[in-house]
C-alpha cells in the first residue's frame, strides 16, 4: 500500500490486495437479496461499472452522468452519503456499447483516494473529500474503451494505456500527481484491458503482445514471456513465486463473416465507418484500415484477417515463474491449458485450488499445479454470460452473471453450489467484501448484504 491506515478487512482496490480477489472475512451469508440478510442499499446516481472499494469506514465509487464524473463516499454501517466530488469530462472517447466511461475502479490507501476516468484524466481526494491534485491523461483509442484500473504502491500510480496505437505504462507521484516516467508498450490488435499486479520492485502487466515485468522505480523493462496473451483483460494472478494469465486462444482464424452480417448494411462485402454501432469499433475498424490494409477507411476480411495473424496462436490459461530477465517464455511457462477459458473475467485461486468461470455459467477448479481440470459443470439457474470476477472468503465463492444473479459456492477441488441470488437487476461488476459484508453493485444499485438475525 502507498502507506495509509487501510485495515486488513478492507477492500480498498480492485479486487483487494494485488488483485487476489480474497478476503479473510468470515460468518458471511450465503444466502441474501432484497429481502434477505440486506444491511443497506444505495440508489446510485450515474452509469458505472466501477466495484466499490472500502477502507476506513467508508465506501467509496465512481458514476458518470452526461459530462459529469462522480465519486461517491458513503458510510459503510449505514451507506448513508457522506460526501460527492465531481470532475467534468473534457472530450469523448471511444468505447462499445456497454462499456462506461466510469469502468476503472478507485483505489484508496487509507488516507487518499485515487480515481482514472479516461476521459479526464487522474485525480486524488482526501478520504473527507478534499481535493488533492488532479492531472489530465489521454486522450486513449481503443476498441472497447478503457476498462483497466490503475494501481499504487510506495508512492506511486501506475496505470497503463493499452490501445490501438501509441500504447504506454506510466508512473506518477502519489503525492502530487506529476509523471515519473513512461515506457511505450506493443499495442496488438485490439489493445488490451488488464489490471496490472506487483511483485517485489516489478509492476507486471498482460499486453497485447507480451506478459512484462518493469522495474517500479524506473519504467525500465525487466522480463517479458511472449504467445500468452493477445487482448488481455484479466489481472495477472499472483499465487507465491508464480502467477496465472488467462485469456480465449487466438487457436484459428477469427471469422470476419460475423461481423458483415452485424454491420455490412449495404452488403458490399465491407464494412464502412458509418455502419459500425460504436465509436470503439470505429476506432479499431480505421486503426486496421490504416496499418493492416489500404487505407480507403472500409474494412475488408483480408485487412481483418491479416491484422488478428499476429496473436494466432495467443492466449490460454498459462501458469509463469516469477522473476528472471530477460526474455523468459522458454525458460519459466510452467503450464498452460488450452479448452474452456473464460473470455472477461480473472480467474481466482483460494485454499489451494484455482477456479474460473466461463459464458454458460461453466465453472471449473482446477489444479495450479498442473493445470488440470478437477470439476467442471454448469452453475444451475445461473446460466448467460459472466463479466465480472469471482471473489472469495469464509470458504465461499461468490460470482455474478450479467442478469444480478450472484451464486455462492462451497470451495473446493469438487465443489458444490450453495445458493443463487437473483438481485433482479443487470450488473457487469466484481463485488467487494469488507468485515463481514458484501458489497455488489448492479445497475441502478449498491447492494451491502451481511448476516441478520
Amino acid at each position: 500500500m502507498a502507506g495509509g491506515s487501510v485495515l486488513a478487512a478492507d477492500w480498498p482496490r480492485f479486487r483487494r490486495v494485488n488483485g487476489t480477489g480474497v478476503s479473510p472475512d468470515r460468518d458471511l451469508p450465503a444466502e441474501f437479496g432484497p429481502e434477505k440478510n440486506l444491511v443497506w442499499k444505495f440508489d446510485v446516481t450515474g452509469s458505472g461499472h466501477s466495484t466499490p472499494i472500502v477502507a476506513g469506514g467508508r465506501v467509496f465509487l465512481t458514476a458518470a452522468i452526461e459530462k459529469e464524473r462522480r465519486v461517491y463516499a458513503l458510510d459503510a454501517a449505514t451507506g448513508k452519503l457522506q460526501w460527492t466530488q465531481k470532475l467534468e469530462a473534457q472530450r469523448e472517447e471511444p468505447k462499445n456499447r456497454i462499456n462506461s466511461v466510469a469502468t476503472s475502479t478507485p483505489f484508496c490507501d487509507g488516507k487518499t483516494v485515487y480515481v482514472f476516468f479516461p476521459d479526464f484524466g487522474l485525480a486524488a481526494f482526501g478520504v473527507d473529500g478534499d481535493v488533492k491534485w488532479k492531472t489530465p491523461a489521454g486522450p486513449f483509442a481503443t476498441m472497447h474503451g478503457m476498462s483497466n484500473s490503475m494501481v499504487v504502491h510506495e508512492g506511486r500510480v501506475f496505470l497503463v494505456a493499452d490501445q490501438l496505437g501509441n500504447s504506454y505504462a506510466a508512473a506518477y507521484s502519489a503525492s502530487d500527481g506529476k509523471l515519473l516516467w513512461k515506457t511505450d508498450r506493443p499495442s496488438g490488435v485490439t489493445g488490451g484491458y488488464s489490471t496490472p499486479s506487483i511483485y517485489k520492485d516489478t509492476v507486471i502487466v498482460s499486453g497485447a503482445l507480451e506478459l512484462t515485468a518493469y522495474d517500479q522505480k524506473s519504467g525500465r523493462r525487466v522480463w517479458w514471456v511472449t504467445g500468452v496473451s493477445g487482448a488481455p483483460v484479466t489481472v495477472p494472478l499472483i499465487d507465491g513465486d508464480r502467477l496465472y494469465v488467462c485469456e480465449p486462444l487466438f487457436d484459428a482464424d477469427q471469422p470476419f463473416d460475423p461481423m458483415l452480417n452485424a454491420f455490412d448494411k449495404n452488403k458490399d462485402g465491407k464494412i464502412q465507418p458509418a455502419e459500425w454501432p460504436d465509436s470503439g469499433s470505429r476506432a479499431f475498424a480505421e486503426r486496421t484500415d490504416r496499418d493492416f490494409g489500404n487505407k480507403d477507411g472500409e474494412l475488408d476480411a483480408a485487412e481483418w484477417k491479416k491484422s488478428f495473424d499476429q496473436i494466432k496462436g495467443a492466449g490460454g490459461l498459462t501458469a509463469v515463474k516469477l522473476g528472471g530477465a530477460g526474455d523468459v517464455t522458454k525458460t519459466h511457462v510452467l503450464w498452460r491449458a488450452t479448452k474452456g477459458l473464460p473470455y472477461l473475467n480473472s480467474p481466482i485461486v483460494y485454499e489451494g485450488v484455482l477456479y474460473h468461470v466461463r459464458p454458460g455459467g461453466i465453472f471449473t477448479s482446477v489444479d495450479r499445479e498442473t493445470g488440470k481440470t478437477l470439476k467442471e459443470a454448469r452453475l444451475k439457474d445461473a446460466v448467460g454470460d459472466y463479466y465480472s470476477s469471482p471473489v472469495a472468503a469464509d470458504g465461499k465463492i461468490y460470482i455474478v452473471n450479467n442478469d444480478g444473479k450472484v451464486v455462492v459456492v462451497k470451495a473446493g477441488a469438487e465443489w458444490d453450489t450453495l445458493a443463487v441470488n437473483d438481485l433482479g437487476d443487470p450488473s457487469f461488476v466484481t463485488p467487494a467484501i469488507a468485515d463481514g459484508r458484501i458489497y455488489v453493485r448492479t445497475r441502478k444499485t449498491l447492494w451491502c448484504f451481511g448476516k441478520r438475525s
